[in-house]
């Protein structure tokens, strides 16, 4: 796939977890995990791609990345580019909206073929996956959604259709307890509000489910070396699911997974207008290392993409 525009979630520029594989692969490592481009070559098993159709994609975390001139993914993580999108544009969807999908469907057991009832809360929704997860949710008729945001970030959450609260006013946590109760909380942010206040506002004994996909596996392995680190990451995961539990509730993390559903689906629904890329700056390819940089304070509003 001959690159027009990247985009990017730099999950994958965070320490890789290779080590346990002595026959892996560490460098050099392409990262990024979404794109857009024109296809150049289609394998002997691909039915519906053909060389020259634009397309937008993602690739799978076991393949090298985006940020490339040519990038290879397989049939089932690409889509047809939206002729109303440019290809910066349908760059900065694809993984955010892989992520959003697979923590309210896979992990979340919503339901999006029919009109969710669910009453959703999300910590930390101004990034590219808060702002897609929110749309998502309206493109599948939720009525209610209740965001946390700063006030800076305010007015682009609230044009998304979210019921926004500002994480820093003192009448936060009073003003999140007034909307609840919630069927789903989605933590895009590991932050003191969401750790406090999460468990209150979750509906009790009717199968509710909070889910984080912010993991503490990279960080734990990081500073414990990989058993112990994955040890540390389940030890917590065990308390947060049981606390949960014991309520009839669940707790879970959640993570990026490719779906060929998930992407018609943002196709068909950006072809439609209901979802819209959130960007906050376009660089070329040749700042690389100063967007990197720019991604890894964490405190951004929309997404970053890299053209070529």
């Amino acid at each position: 796939m001959m690159m027009k525009g990247y985009g990017r979630e730099i999950l994958s520029v965070w320490k890789q977890l290779d080590e346990c594989d002595p026959k892996a692969k560490r460098f050099p490592l392409t990262a990024g995990r979404d794109c857009a481009g024109v296809v150049e070559l289609v394998g002997g098993g691909v039915k519906h791609l053909r060389p020259g159709d634009e397309v937008m994609a993602v690739v799978p975390g076991i393949m090298q990345g985006s940020h490339a001139e040519y990038v290879v993914t397989e049939e089932s993580c690409c889509s047809k580019k939206p002729s109303n999108l440019d290809f910066a544009e349908a760059a900065a969807m694809p993984y955010v909206t892989s992520t959003a999908y697979a923590a309210f469907v896979f992990f979340a057991r919503m339901n999006p073929d029919k009109k969710p009832s669910e009453r959703v809360l999300i910590h930390g929704a101004s990034g590219g996956v808060g702002t897609m997860a929110i749309q998502l949710l309206k493109a599948w008729g939720v009525d209610k959604v209740v965001a946390t945001c700063s006030e800076e970030s305010a007015d682009t959450v609230r044009e998304l259709g979210a019921i926004t609260v500002d994480y820093r006013a003192p009448d936060a946590r009073d003003r999140i307890i007034e909307e609840g109760p919630f069927e789903v909380i989605l933590d895009c942010v590991d932050s003191d509000l969401a750790r406090s206040i999460s468990l209150q506002v979750l509906g009790v004994w009717r199968n509710c489910v909070h889910v984080s996909i912010v993991s503490p596996m990279l960080r734990d392995t990081d500073r414990h070396g990989f058993v112990q680190g994955m040890i540390s990451t389940a030890i917590k995961y065990m308390s947060r699911s049981t606390e949960s539990a014991l309520r009839g509730r669940w707790f879970t993390y959640a993570f990026f997974i490719p779906s060929e559903k998930c992407m018609k689906q943002l196709s068909k629904f950006a072809s439609e207008g209901k979802i819209k890329p959130i960007i906050e700056q376009v660089r070329p390819f040749g700042e690389l290392p100063a967007a990197y940089e720019k991604v890894l304070k964490l405190h951004g509003k929309g997404k970053l993409v890299l053209e070529w």
